[in-house]
């Protein structure tokens, strides 16, 4: 799967994408769990997620070849 960085999740990471393999029945839940441990990401819970430039659930079931946003919050005026 592919995955893309934005925002704060960018400046952690230090790189706009990068794609990755996944296991069967991986969620965006558990693709973010792993991530976490290589580069001590922010709390998901202020995160949304975005499969495909759907939003969708952290639940969902992940495909070959998906693309997958975190979302960080945005802010500004």
């Amino acid at each position: 799967i592919k995955i893309l960085y934005f925002a704060a999740l960018q400046e952690v990471t230090g790189c706009s994408s990068e794609s990755i393999s996944v296991g069967v029945d991986s969620t965006p839940k558990t693709v973010y769990r792993t991530l976490n441990n290589q580069y001590d990401l922010p709390n998901r819970n202020r995160l949304k997620v975005a499969i495909n430039d759907c939003f969708c659930s952290w639940e969902n079931i992940l495909n070959n070849d998906d693309t997958i946003v975190f979302i960080p919050p945005v802010t500004g005026g």
